[in-house]
């Protein structure tokens, strides 16, 4: 579960952050259609979809007696509204932070030469990251366990 959190909160902050604040309504569908072009041109849809099998693998080792088909034919089902759903749900995050006209400048860089290169690279990097990520936690809990064993906490 850590991995899959991990994995959400490095992609949700590919987009970056903006300090403009936009009103607090809620966003047009003008708006949730570029965040969703510029989840896709960004390359965030690809680096989405590597968690539901992650997910599914967690779930199958948790119920393993439901059978092989159903999880098949769930995963397939998740993966077909996976970019609009979370779209939905993210619109209100980003309306607070980006205007539409940031999200098309997004979009352009992502469609640029080298935002290109970003988009087609950021499901590996997130890939790699997540064992970076495994791998700090682990180290900073070895130094919170020396700490306490050091002040006899432990």
């Amino acid at each position: 579960m850590r991995k899959i959190l991990f994995i959400l909160i490095l992609v949700l902050g590919i987009g970056g952050v903006s300090v403009a604040q936009t009103a607090q309504t809620q966003p047009s569908k003008e708006y949730v259609a570029a965040l969703k072009k510029m989840i896709v041109v960004s390359g965030s849809d690809a680096t989405f979809k590597l968690v539901i099998p992650q997910m599914f693998a967690m779930m199958k080792q948790q119920l393993p007696n439901v059978p092989a088909e159903f999880w098949s034919e769930a995963e397939k089902e998740m993966m077909k509204t996976l970019v609009d759903d979370l779209v939905e749900m993210l619109a209100p995050i980003y309306h607070k932070r980006l205007t539409l006209s940031d999200l098309q400048e997004i979009t352009k860089f992502y469609e640029s030469p080298v935002g290109k290169k970003m988009a087609a690279a950021q499901p590996a990097i997130a890939t790699e990251s997540m064992a970076v990520g495994q791998q700090w936690g682990m180290k900073i809990a070895t130094k919170v366990q020396e700490s306490l064993k050091a002040k006899g906490y432990l």
